[in-house]
């Protein structure tokens, strides 16, 4: 499920991307310990707490999740098989703790939910999504852009240690053209 936030841009996301990464003591130019940024987390921020649960504990195909307690604190929760998974190296279970960990930082940052019932058919714009913000995020964590422009999606899958379609993800973001019009360098800023 997703909801309406506050309104943020990927370039925007990129400069607190760059945050964590120092926040978390990142050494690596391509690679985010996400399991170290797992365990340290509630030393790094007091309001959010981390959890291995067994994979019943969580319903259906959901690998973790954020839980608010709407008084300021995140339980991030994580299926043990899905924390296994991250420990050996598979970037999508990494990617899972990861974009988990992005909702409690940015709700933290005042990414929370608007309760707005004035868009249409549930639709959002990307740039005012929780989840949208969260993805963003997580690969701009992952994969920072800077270091992997011009890199092909096996040298960042590789070094960056992400799935194939995050790497994929990365890959094509380079590839759009140049805005053209000032019109289409504002719209820009919000994708």
């Amino acid at each position: 499920m997703d909801y309406k936030t506050n309104p943020t841009s990927r370039k925007e996301l990129r400069g607190i991307a760059r945050f964590v990464r120092k926040l978390f003591k990142c050494k690596n130019k391509y690679r985010f310990d996400v399991m170290d940024a797992f365990e340290r987390i509630p030393s790094v921020f007091p309001a959010v707490s981390c959890l291995v649960v067994e994979d019943d504990e969580i319903e259906g195909d959901i690998p973790a999740r954020c839980v608010p307690d709407f008084k300021g604190h995140y339980t991030i929760e994580v299926k043990s098989s899905i924390y296994d998974g991250a420990a050996e190296g598979v970037g999508g279970y990494r990617a899972h703790i990861l974009h988990e960990i992005c909702h409690a930082i940015l709700c933290l940052l005042g990414f929370t939910p608007i309760l707005d019932r004035a868009f249409k058919n549930n639709e959002l714009k990307p740039f005012e999504s929780m989840e949208w913000q969260a993805k963003a995020l997580c690969g701009e964590i992952l994969m920072p852009y800077e270091e992997t422009e011009g890199l092909s999606v096996r040298q960042i899958r590789h070094l960056c240690q992400v799935s194939r379609e995050s790497a994929e993800l990365r890959y094509n973001n380079y590839r759009k053209p140049e805005p053209k019009t000032p019109l289409e360098r504002r719209a820009r800023q919000w994708f």
